[in-house]
């Protein structure tokens, strides 16, 4: 059973996960990451489910992670990975492994994890108003796990200089640099996600599958491999 239960609503095809803790900051520890992670891959294996969203209530979408009485004392190097580091992992992996679009909407400020996780997801929605900060290297870490999430969505240099400099960039940056997908303004931003994701959870499961199965699998072919498997991909739907 999961330590922690993140609030969830179904309708229509459309599952939204919240992620509970505004009074944190939307924090999560460890074991939340792996409740958050098993929560995305059970309701990507429901066959009614069309869309996955990760949404937050309060004043951050998530000020990243909980590490409240955290210690890597007595753990060997391997422990730390397993232990520690998989959990993050975890959850970007459950992203990338569903099946459906997992959709984001980041209403707040997103940090470190948060930044990431608003940022990995596979379409993400901004107010125009929010920030996202990549800060670990003003705390003496390397962010190797957030890059992880977010590297085959933003350009290299583009990622280097977010990672590397720790600012905090605007939505409207976001969407320049290619961790953001749309902006909306903090008094539409409500409605036009709703008209967005009814309009997108409207769609056959099929069809939305196989366009992330597409863009996740042919990033790393060659034009001639893309052709071909994209005319593969779609005469499979089409019978």
């Amino acid at each position: 059973m999961a330590d922690f239960e993140f609030p969830e609503s179904r309708k229509d095809g459309l599952v939204r996960i919240d992620l509970g803790r505004p009074e944190e900051g939307n924090t999560l520890t460890r074991g939340m990451m792996r409740d958050l992670a098993e929560k995305i891959r059970t309701c990507a294996s429901d066959p009614e489910a069309r869309v996955i969203v990760i949404e937050g209530r309060g004043a951050h979408f998530c000020r990243g992670r909980d590490g409240r009485g955290e210690s890597t004392a007595g753990l060997a190097p391997h422990q730390v990975r397993e232990q520690m580091m998989g959990a993050v992992l975890g959850v970007y992996a459950a992203i990338n492994a569903s099946p459906i679009p997992v959709v984001s909407l980041v209403h707040a400020p997103a940090v470190g994890f948060g930044a990431a996780l608003g940022g990995g997801c596979d379409i993400t929605l901004a107010t125009q108003d929010t920030t996202f900060a990549f800060s670990e290297i003003k705390h003496g870490i390397p962010p190797t796990l957030a890059m992880a999430a977010v590297m085959k969505k933003v350009p290299q240099k583009a990622l280097m200089w977010l990672i590397l400099s720790g600012r905090e960039v605007s939505a409207q940056e976001g969407v320049a640099l290619g961790l953001v997908s749309q902006t909306f303004t903090s008094a539409t931003f409500a409605g036009e996600t709703e008209t967005f994701l009814n309009e997108l959870a409207s769609r056959p499961r099929l069809i939305l599958e196989t366009i992330k199965k597409f863009m996740l699998t042919a990033q790393d072919m060659s034009a001639a491999q893309q052709s071909e498997y994209a005319g593969t991909l779609l005469a499979l739907v089409r019978a």
